[in-house]
């Protein structure tokens, strides 16, 4: 389960590595696979070539927007808002047929006893944000309604875990699910951590057959992707959000 890759072509290329070792027989991408980042088109090709599965995110979204009228609707944009600036860089980028294929990905999924969505599953196309377990209640119902053990999520660019109740960890990154007490499980981001202390690209294992979830992280080469946002012609502080104060130096010191 990968999401929130951001156009972040190093990261997913890395994570993609330790997927193609890791015994995993099928990927999903979980939304926003655009925004943010300098390489919006190489992701998108890269997802659909491996032939993954997806959900729509906001950032595809709004991405669609942007491309059928225009960008006048964002209103003022300044040039540190690297919200609207990576929008607009992703409409550009895309090839008709790439944007074709993200306006056709669902608002949520399922497989097997998991489904998945962006942000939630009570209003997937709403992109209302789960951080804590309150909020992870109406998706925890539909969850049990429906017979699912697992549901899983991007948006919140941190790995969590919601469950109402005890839950089963194995280790340290490692927790069982079931149908009798589903869990929301938030995988982090493959291209833009908003963890504390922790920039590595973060996303999720689920082995069905045992009942097992495993949150995984990727060390990736953070300043060669923040290079390339500065090389985009993107705001600074999209590539200063991947870097430690140091590399943030480095890259200032390379302009």
């Amino acid at each position: 389960m990968l999401s929130d890759i951001h156009s972040n072509w190093v990261a997913l290329q890395a994570v993609l590595r330790e997927v193609a070792v890791s015994g995993v027989d099928e990927v999903i991408c979980l939304g926003d696979l655009v925004g943010y980042g300098p390489e919006p088109a190489k992701c998108v090709e890269t997802i659909r070539n491996i032939g993954a599965a997806m959900v729509m995110g906001n950032h595809e979204m709004e991405a669609l927007k942007i491309r059928h009228i225009g960008t006048g609707y964002l209103g003022k944009i300044s040039k540190s808002d690297g919200y609207s600036h990576g929008l607009i860089h992703s409409a550009n980028q895309l090839s008709e047929e790439q944007a074709v294929w993200l306006a056709r990905r669902p608002g949520s999924g399922a497989e097997g006893l998991a489904m998945m969505a962006h942000a939630n599953l009570e209003y997937p196309m709403g992109f209302d944000y789960i951080e804590s377990v309150e909020e992870a209640a109406p998706t925890l119902e539909i969850l049990r309604a429906k017979k699912m053990a697992v549901g899983f999520f991007g948006h919140t660019h941190q790995q969590e875990v919601f469950c109402e109740g005890q839950i089963e960890w194995l280790d340290e990154t490692r927790f069982r699910v079931s149908v009798a007490q589903p869990c929301v499980v938030m995988v982090g981001a493959v291209g833009q951590s908003r963890e504390e202390g922790d920039l590595r690209a973060a996303w999720a294992i689920w082995d069905e057959g045992e009942g097992v979830v495993e949150l995984r992280k990727t060390e990736y080469e953070r300043l060669a992707t923040a290079r390339a946002i500065v090389e985009a012609g993107l705001p600074m502080g999209s590539a200063e959000r991947l870097l430690t104060d140091a590399e943030y130096e480095t890259l200032k010191a390379d302009k």
